[in-house]
């Protein structure tokens, strides 16, 4: 009887113990499954492959349009035409170009976009007129850029995420001498190299030559001419990876952009562009 009693207790224990562990198994993988659903709503995707396929050849010049671009915490939301010579009028609303005609993904794509009423040192943030890239320089703050790490390019039918890794004022000059074509992968290697080092924000975000790079022009008055643009480069979210907020630290670049926003005399709008 006393060896039937022991039996019993320790069958209950033996119980106990797996009903705890199956309990305990179920609750770590439904907090599992809640933390990755809400960390990849951080940026979610919203199609827009049917917009490009809407607007192809609908502005007033019946230019193509090959692309969407929307970018996290601002309204830049609209189409990306092609534009090898850049010839058209800066008065024809929202949209962003691109001089390099690919029908998916290239190694880097290069998008640009005018900024006529946002060039002041102090950059305004989610002024709703600002309809082509002005809203773009709010990735000028180190607050903004905590919140806001994410860009989605349309092409093709497709919908992609991108990281950003990088912002920076690069001169003018070295835009304009930018390849279109695709780059090797020693070529990739010295563009991320160079687009980190030159970033006034060190993002905690790995990238190497086998990553897609989207990067977003715009230009500047923050350095009192014309001879800078300003830059955001983000590579494509990895397959797997979470889309979720990163860690960002300023980095020595950054004081420079700081000491000529205290300089700066107001917020006031110019009437210039890219």
């Amino acid at each position: 009887m006393k060896k039937a009693k022991k039996k019993n207790r320790k069958l209950k224990k033996y119980v106990v113990i797996i009903v705890t562990a199956v309990l305990c198994f179920l609750l770590f993988s439904g907090f599992l499954i809640f933390y990755l659903i809400n960390e990849n709503k951080y940026f979610e995707i919203e199609s827009r492959a049917k917009d490009v396929s809407e607007n192809t050849k609908k502005d007033k010049d019946n230019r193509e349009t090959i692309g969407w671009i929307r970018i996290q915490g601002t309204d830049i939301d609209y189409p990306v035409l092609y534009v090898p010579d850049h010839n058209f009028t800066y008065e024809m609303g929202d949209f962003a170009w691109t001089e390099a005609k690919f029908d998916e993904l290239n190694n880097i794509t290069y998008i640009k976009g005018h900024n006529i009423l946002n060039l002041s040192k102090n950059p305004l943030i989610g002024v709703k007129y600002h309809s082509r890239f002005e809203q773009l320089m709010s990735f000028t703050y180190f607050d903004f850029v905590k919140e806001n790490k994410y860009i989605q390019y349309t092409i093709n039918g497709e919908d992609y995420l991108f990281k950003i890794f990088a912002v920076s004022y690069p001169r003018a000059s070295e835009i304009d001498d930018l390849n279109t074509d695709k780059y090797s992968k020693k070529e990739m290697q010295k563009y991320i190299d160079k687009a980190k080092e030159e970033s006034i924000f060190d993002f905690d975000v790995n990238v190497n030559s086998n990553d897609k790079i989207i990067s977003l022009i715009t230009c500047t008055r923050m350095f009192d001419t014309a001879a800078y643009s300003f830059k955001v480069d983000a590579r494509l979210v990895r397959k797997l990876e979470l889309v979720k907020n990163y860690d960002v630290k300023k980095t020595k670049k950054y004081k420079e952009v700081e000491k000529q926003m205290k300089g700066g005399n107001s917020n006031e709008e110019s009437n210039e562009e890219i």
